[in-house]
């Protein structure tokens, strides 16, 4: 993360990161999945590394500047509404979904990028958007215990101060044999998987 930036920029940066995700998909999502989607984004994309950093936290990657977005965005007021978690649900940290502004915002939004990037001839913002749709398709569909399991195995370094993984560990070759049937992982990352072994 860039600590130099101007603080606007950045933040208008992040809200319209946090909009651009939600928006890429019209249904709601996990505030769990919001953060480790953006942290999937933020390994492979390194536009997204200059506004957000993460840290090891409860319930691994976290990034503190995304949970003080959602809740308290200076410049997308009322784009998301949050719904706090049911009480038997463990894991999600609550559900974001966009408003009816926040869908006018986000076409706004995607417009000016695909003008400007015809303008500039800069890829980077249409990678961004092509990166931010196929992660949500890839990983919506997991439930927040999957999500985390893969992540726990792919970073490692964010199992240290986890206060679930060795609940979710001990249902892996489950979750693991689950995600090779819906052809979430190939059987070459399965037999990874299942032959590595991590430690809290």
């Amino acid at each position: 993360m860039d600590n130099t930036l101007n603080p606007e920029i950045k933040q208008k940066a992040i809200e319209n990161l946090i909009l651009l995700i939600l928006g890429s998909v019209d249904k709601e999502m996990s505030q769990l999945h919001l953060q480790k989607e953006v942290f999937l984004l933020w390994n492979f994309h390194p536009l997204i590394k200059k506004y957000i950093g993460f840290i090891k936290h409860f319930r691994g990657p976290f990034s503190r500047e995304i949970q003080e977005s959602i809740f308290s965005p200076l410049y997308l007021e009322n784009d998301w509404e949050y719904n706090n978690p049911s009480k038997n649900d463990e894991y999600s940290g609550g559900h974001i979904r966009l408003t009816k502004k926040g869908k006018e915002d986000y076409s706004k939004l995607i417009n000016s990028i695909r003008e400007n990037s015809k303008e500039t001839k800069d890829p980077d913002l249409l990678q961004l958007l092509s990166g931010i749709k196929l992660v949500r398709m890839l990983y919506d569909k997991l439930s927040s215990e999957e999500l985390l399991l893969l992540i726990y195995y792919t970073y490692p370094e964010y199992i240290q101060k986890s206060e679930v993984f060795n609940q979710i560990n001990s249902d892996r070759i489950r979750i693991f044999t689950k995600l090779l049937k819906e052809g979430v992982i190939d059987k070459d990352r399965f037999d990874d998987l299942l032959s590595t072994e991590v430690f809290l």
